[in-house]
């Protein structure tokens, strides 16, 4: 909504009038609720006017739901939302929006004679571009037993970065928009998620990935803890650097497919654990408070 121009002069114009208009909203009877799902925006041109912009969110918003307690503490402490505001309900998983939930549940382990990884989603650069063309250079130097998709939109200034490993016969990419319909079979086909984000506050794509009974390689960060399951933890690597991650990789290689089901298992009750329909519940409830 806010700061999406290079002028910074008119994305102010455009920002009073969209807080002009919530205000109304709220004299005639109306409640906001507001998600707070990223730090900060995706693609800042105008970082004053987005800061402004958010400021007067937080003024006006009745109840702000976020989905872990660092995004409160980052509310509280870094904008002054009231306490008694904040809302902490979980990212849901995406059980039955893809395919039936059972269907989902039932997929047993891909076999594969290599250990199959899966990056998904827009590749930007808190992505962990900086870490993973490093990462899969040095792999496939020691373990050429494993596979790479990568999948997704891939901006211009990325796929530069990657290219040094694009040509390796280990790596594949599917490049732009992935139809809803092709998603089932691109995570049913993956065994491990590649989650290397830098600067991030919570994930859709690691939610999806564990829908699909995928374990996670990301940074032991609190943010990436909040929204893996605790039996999973132990894959989560320590420092923003390529050797910790090509080493957590080389593990899930040597890992014994046996044991990669269990982590499977994990992924796969924590999606049930966090549907969509547990998450509404909670929801539902939030937005009852309000008429108290």
């Amino acid at each position: 909504m806010f700061g999406r121009s290079d002028d910074g002069a008119l994305n102010q114009t455009t920002g009073e009038t969209l807080v002009q208009r919530l205000v109304a909203f709220k004299a005639a009877g109306g409640r906001i609720v507001w998600t707070i799902h990223n730090r900060r925006a995706h693609f800042e041109r105008d970082a004053a006017s987005f800061a402004w912009g958010r400021a007067q969110l937080c003024d006006l918003a009745d109840l702000v739901h976020v989905h872990a307690l660092h995004a409160a503490r980052h509310m509280i402490d870094d904008w002054g939302v009231a306490p008694e505001k904040i809302r902490i309900i979980r990212h849901p998983s995406y059980l039955g929006a893809y395919e039936p939930a059972d269907v989902t549940l039932q997929r047993p382990l891909p076999e594969s004679v290599n250990r199959r990884f899966l990056f998904f989603g827009a590749m930007r650069g808190n992505k962990g571009i900086s870490l993973l063309p490093e990462a899969i250079k040095r792999l496939a130097q020691h373990r050429p037993d494993f596979e790479l998709l990568i999948a997704g939109k891939t901006l211009r200034r990325a796929m530069r970065r990657m290219q040094p490993v694009l040509d390796l016969p280990q790596v594949s990419v599917r490049d732009g928009f992935i139809p809803d319909g092709d998603v089932a079979d691109i995570f049913g086909a993956g065994q491990v998620f590649l989650a290397p984000f830098g600067d991030f506050f919570t994930s859709g794509s690691v939610m999806l990935a564990q829908t699909f009974g995928l374990p996670v390689i990301g940074p032991d960060r609190e943010e990436m803890r909040a929204i893996t399951p605790l039996g999973n933890h132990d894959l989560l690597y320590g420092g923003q650097r390529p050797r910790p991650l090509v080493q957590m990789m080389k593990r899930l290689i040597d890992m014994p497919n046996d044991e990669l089901q269990e982590r499977r298992e994990i992924c796969l009750q924590f999606a049930v654990q966090t549907c969509s329909e547990r998450i509404c519940e909670a929801f539902t409830q939030a937005m009852r408070s309000l008429q108290s």
